[in-house]
């Protein structure tokens, strides 16, 4: 056996045993992935909170809107007229927002901070609904309202909407809710180092038992022009 292939099936095995243990509950009933998993979460959760910059950019749109949602069903319209509070009205399955932008857009703020800090019972107070089906009516209605802006070719609004309302501040509320913030530590970055080395430990097992079989990797030979 030549000394590559020994190596490279020392680096295989000894992954595959490291694997083995990684995913058996030995971190307190649940697995290191599942635990490295949890750390991760709380780590992006941390670095995704923009809420506060979202919300005083929101100041500064106020123009007023006048348009009417589709919620699909009067169940959903009523739920989402109590979100709006005074500046909705429903009729039927669709919802008449009517408003200054930058206080409506402040009432889906509030909520998606409420919602990223956890608090349950501020949506079963308020609305009597839980925090993601609360945050879900906030996404599906602005949605329909920046699809409205921009057919009107408010596209400034409109993008405002998509791009930091939805996107950096009600999805992160709803997708991280649940989960603690925490900040990087030195936990987290071991965590990433040992991630790129065991990586890399299976990159060279492959690459010393294709060298051990004879496989290797060069780049072709230039073709001379004639």
């Amino acid at each position: 056996m030549r000394k590559e292939l020994g190596i490279g099936i020392a680096l295989a095995v000894s992954f595959l045993a490291v694997l083995g243990l990684m995913i058996t509950p030995t971190f307190n009933g649940k697995s290191f992935i599942e635990y490295a998993d949890k750390q991760f979460d709380a780590y992006a959760k941390h670095s995704s909170y923009f809420i506060p910059e979202i919300r005083s950019e929101a100041e500064r749109f106020q123009s007023s809107i006048a348009l009417e949602v589709d919620m699909k069903s009067e169940e959903s319209a009523r739920k989402t007229a109590m979100l709006y509070a005074g500046f909705a009205e429903q009729r039927g399955s669709k919802v008449f927002v009517s408003g200054k932008l930058s206080e409506i857009l402040a009432l889906a703020l509030n909520d998606a901070d409420k919602g990223y800090q956890n608090d349950e019972g501020y949506f079963k107070e308020k609305y009597g609904m839980s925090t993601r089906e609360a945050l879900y009516l906030w996404h599906t209605s602005l949605s329909s309202i920046a699809k409205n802006l921009e057919q009107q070719q408010r596209f400034e609004e409109s993008l405002f909407i998509k791009t930091q309302v939805l996107m950096r501040a009600l999805e992160p509320a709803y997708n991280f809710y649940g989960i603690e913030a925490r900040p990087i530590d030195i936990v987290g970055g071991a965590l990433l180092v040992f991630y790129v080395v065991y990586t890399l430990w299976w990159g060279f097992a492959i690459f010393f038992i294709f060298e051990g079989i004879g496989i290797k990797v060069t780049k072709p030979k230039s073709k001379k022009e004639v």
